[in-house]
């Protein structure tokens, strides 16, 4: 964070933030550091260097944020929010996943290789809603100051397709270092970001967005040998497996179990198999994701981008190209 001296009343030499620095904008917020050291590259280096700007302050977020158990854990409680929260900390170096939630690390080290911005950005905005410190508010109030009934003011402009929101002030730090926010307005990036988070309830329908219908085109043709070996398996697995569903209910449920029971069962499996395909190795500004920056990307099973682009995907190429039944 960057300092500079001056001197006090009693000739104390005190340590300043510089003007326009991120530290200048923690200082404006009151935000105090956690105490806990965290480390860039080798620990002989005096000065580590920051890769960006956004690992510290995601990694404070998340760590106000997440809930606490007694022995020091990290605990998700079952929460879509905190589990990715606890998955982010480990990506980041500062935890190691455990059941339950997620365990700090002694020395935690930030990785040669970081997680993918955009996926940290959605992990802070799902943590900043789950604890109450983003609200989004209607369409129709675009400035600030105007309170509805039971809600906080508004203190982010809308803009870039993004609704006016309340944002609390522990959360600045995190948001503005992602350039999720600037001067107290959302950025273009956010909101793709924001696409992954509420967006019904932000008021925000991506489905007719050019980049959606593109992405879904560019998702269509070009899927990967890798990729497409594993969205046929997925395709062919209700009609391959529902009479050995069927015979195991009879067998060790005693359960009679019809092949139409199985198949909708079975079609419910494909399809959050898919889901869970496209959450691991597809993102909206890259497609389809190798193998190697699959590695990078943080699971968010319940993004309702993700979510939608394997509906949308389902229905046209595993039906049309692999000839498989694929229904909503």
């Amino acid at each position: 964070m960057a300092k500079r001296s001056r001197s006090s009343a009693k000739g104390e030499k005190v340590q300043t933030a510089v003007p326009g620095s991120l530290g200048e904008t923690l200082d404006e917020i009151g935000f105090q550091p956690l105490g806990r050291r965290i480390i860039v590259g080798k620990r002989t280096e005096r000065h580590p260097r920051t890769p960006t700007d956004w690992t510290v302050p995601a990694i404070e977020f998340f760590r106000f944020t997440l809930p606490r158990a007694t022995n020091g854990d990290w605990e998700h409680l079952s929460i879509a929010a905190h589990g990715v929260a606890c998955r982010a900390m480990a990506m980041l170096g500062q935890a190691t996943v455990v059941d339950g939630g997620a365990r700090p690390v002694s020395d935690p080290v930030l990785p040669a290789i970081l997680p993918r911005w955009d996926d940290i950005a959605t992990a802070v905005v799902w943590a900043a809603g789950q604890s109450g410190l983003l609200r989004y508010r209607g369409r129709g109030r675009t400035g600030l100051g105007k309170r509805s009934s039971g809600l906080p003011r508004a203190n982010i402009r809308a803009g870039y397709g993004c609704p006016p929101a309340y944002l609390g002030t522990e959360a600045f730090p995190a948001f503005q270092s992602l350039g999720l926010i600037s001067d107290r307005s959302w950025t273009a990036a956010a909101e793709t970001i924001l696409w992954r988070d509420s967006p019904y309830e932000a008021g925000m329908n991506f489905t007719g967005d050019t980049r959606f219908i593109e992405a879904l085109d560019a998702a269509i043709s070009s899927v990967p040998e890798d990729i497409a070996a594993k969205i046929k398996d997925i395709a062919e697995m209700p009609a391959k497996e529902a009479a050995g569903l069927v015979d195991f209910a009879k067998r060790y449920a005693h359960h009679d179990v019809t092949r139409h029971d199985a198949l909708v069962f079975l079609q419910d499996r494909s399809r959050l198999l898919l889901s869970e395909l496209f959450a691991k190795r597809w993102r909206l500004g890259d497609g389809w994701l190798s193998a190697e920056e699959g590695r990078r990307a943080l699971f968010l099973e319940l993004d309702p981008l993700s979510i939608q682009m394997s509906m949308e995907f389902g229905r046209i190429f595993v039906s049309r190209e692999l000839g498989c039944e694929f229904k909503d």
